[in-house]
């Protein structure tokens, strides 16, 4: 049963099953939440997705036997929503961070590329997390200028 409900949580909710490209499934999922529902918007589901998201890979990948596996995808739920942090959940905001942070999670540019190199889930984790980040300073700058 827990083999069952940790799969759920690291395919994002079976998003990652999704063909073709499973990790814009689950960014788009998380667009998708954040745009119905602002309020997760929040430290507390971010803290809660990116910490829980690295047991939750860790355990996955023991299961699998298969690393960074391309169905998990909770990395990615976790790198989309922090690039929005304390933004507005605007349309034009929600496509910018979405184009943002797929561009940054897939070329995985400079330090987004090592951090893969941390073991277990740390290293499924924290290049989503730093191609989320990287995403946010950008949009801050971006709304910042319009």
């Amino acid at each position: 049963m827990l083999n069952k409900i940790n799969h759920f949580l690291a395919t994002g909710f079976y998003s990652g099953h999704l063909p073709a490209a499973p990790g814009t499934w689950g960014s788009l999922l998380m667009v998708l939440l954040i745009f119905f529902f602002p309020l997760l918007n929040n430290i507390y589901l971010l803290s809660a997705l990116t910490i829980g998201g690295v047991a939750v890979a860790n355990f996955e990948e023991r299961q699998t036997g298969i690393k960074d596996d391309g169905r998990i995808v909770i990395d990615e739920m976790a790198g989309q929503l922090l690039t929005f942090y304390t933004l507005p959940t605007t349309l034009p905001v929600l496509v910018g961070g979405f184009i943002l942070f797929r561009l940054f999670d897939i070329t995985k540019p400079w330090l987004i590329d090592k951090v893969q190199n941390l073991p277990s889930g740390w290293g499924v984790m924290m290049d989503d997390i730093l191609a989320g980040l990287t995403s946010l300073i950008i949009l801050k700058i971006l709304i910042t200028l319009i």
